[in-house]
């Protein structure tokens, strides 16, 4: 629109300007106007023609032609090409042409960059899917994984237990061997003595025994829960290493459970069946005066054996801890699994207890947990479940292995007395073959 309007504003004057150029020019475009006069008689009429004039009208028409062309062309430059054809149509063509190519281009790449838009968003969903079927898959445990959980859920507990136990029991032989106060062994071992005859006559003898002549002193009940009782003060399979769980529970005040009475019968029966003698409270009596008496060095040496005798007895009170009653955080479970292996609901209750012990549920997680085929079919799982299954069992397995390691140390402690008991006997010989040399002669 701005250069149309140009073009009309400049269009009047250069009209008037080209006009008056034609208008001087004019005179020299106008042909002479002469003709030559020849007689037909004449054969030189032709040569009549001056020479000077043709030449100026021939250079007036070669002027007046060429400036002809050069104003045409000129107008023709002017009005067609640089105003009529291209100000009006190249121009605004080639300029509606540039603003088509630029809006297609800019088009073209918005389109481009949808593209790239679409995909990183279907790049980010395919990640984002991605992530979260790994996370389902890592992240999704199996039922077995709350299996380990479940059977492990008392077992910290019931170590507790079967460890005060111990402790009980050690503590139950020192006052046993040492003759305190409130003990069946206070008097000596005459007391000690009187007190399990006493048991064996009214809970483990056994008529039958010494070719049917027992019944003078049996008084056990004929029943079939007295029969179950029958010399259970020693038989350490049946009292002790056959059930899973000791209906033991040192922890508790009251009347002993059976079974407590039966361990203990064992253990003195095992450890120091014959308890020492009293020696006379007079003849221990310290006196600053003199040396030590040999009385006071017999109950020194008395208490060397309850040491060393008590390093033996560790072993059969580490046995009994690990089979004394837990708690039960994983009964019902451990119960049904027993179940599923085939084993029925009552066995299941009387094989683990009320209240299963350590060795009870170490059997399971150690042994029967991978006597179930289901076990071995459940580890086609995920990669991520097959490896927490790998690391439970890992760790149960240390759990394991410390206890061997307690079984060890208890195996080295007995060594280790046996061979001081051996050195003993030795140290006693060179000592007797000392005193025995005469140094009054040398």
């Amino acid at each position: 629109m701005f250069l149309a309007k140009i073009n009309r504003s400049l269009k009047k004057p250069t009209l008037v300007i080209l006009f008056t150029i034609f208008l001087i020019t004019a005179p020299f475009t106008v042909k002479r106007a002469e003709a030559a006069i020849c007689c037909v008689a004449c054969c030189s009429c032709l040569t009549d023609v001056l020479l000077p004039d043709d030449i100026t009208m021939w250079i007036e028409n070669w002027i007046n032609i060429n400036l002809h062309i050069f104003i045409e062309l000129f107008f023709h430059h002017i009005f067609f090409m640089d105003w009529e054809f291209w100000q009006q149509n190249l121009l605004p063509a080639m300029m509606a042409m540039a603003e088509q190519l630029s809006a297609v281009a800019m088009q073209q790449m918005t389109i481009l960059g949808m593209f790239l838009d679409a995909q990183e968003q279907l790049e980010t969903q395919r990640l984002f899917q991605q992530l979260m079927a790994r996370a389902h898959k890592d992240y999704h445990p199996s039922i077995e994984m709350c299996e380990f959980g479940t059977r492990i859920k008392s077992l910290a507990a019931s170590e507790r237990r079967g460890e005060l136990a111990m402790l009980v029991l050690s503590q139950r032989s020192q006052d046993r061997q040492l003759g305190n106060a409130n003990v069946a062994a206070f008097g000596g071992d005459r007391s000690d003595l009187v007190n399990r005859i006493d048991q064996f006559r009214g809970n483990f003898c056994d008529r039958r025994d010494n070719n049917d002549s027992l019944d003078l002193l049996c008084t056990t009940p004929t029943t079939a829960a007295g029969r179950e009782r029958y010399n259970k003060d020693i038989d350490f399979p049946r009292t002790v290493m056959h059930p899973y769980t000791l209906t033991v529970n040192l922890t508790n005040a009251g009347a002993a459970t059976p079974q407590e009475e039966e361990i203990f019968a064992m253990a003195s029966n095992l450890y120091g069946f014959d308890t020492y003698h009293r020696p006379d409270p007079f003849s221990l009596r310290n006196n600053p005066a003199r040396q030590v008496t040999g009385a006071q060095q017999a109950y020194i040496d008395m208490r060397s054996r309850v040491a060393q005798q008590s390093v033996a007895e560790n072993s059969f009170n580490a046995i009994v801890g690990m089979k004394v009653e837990g708690t039960a955080g994983s009964r019902a479970f451990m119960e049904a699994f027993l179940q599923q292996l085939g084993l029925p609901a009552a066995d299941a209750t009387a094989l683990l207890g009320n209240n299963p012990s350590y060795e009870a549920q170490m059997e399971i997680l150690t042994k029967k947990a991978y006597q179930d085929p289901r076990f071995y079919t459940n580890l086609y799982d995920k990669p991520a479940n097959v490896e927490r299954k790998g690391a439970a069992i890992q760790a149960i397995g240390l759990i394991q292995k410390f206890d061997m390691l307690k079984s060890y140390l208890r195996t080295e402690a007995s060594l280790s007395i046996l061979l001081e008991l051996a050195v003993e006997e030795l140290q006693d010989e060179i000592e007797d073959a000392i005193d025995s040399v005469d140094t009054g002669k040398q």
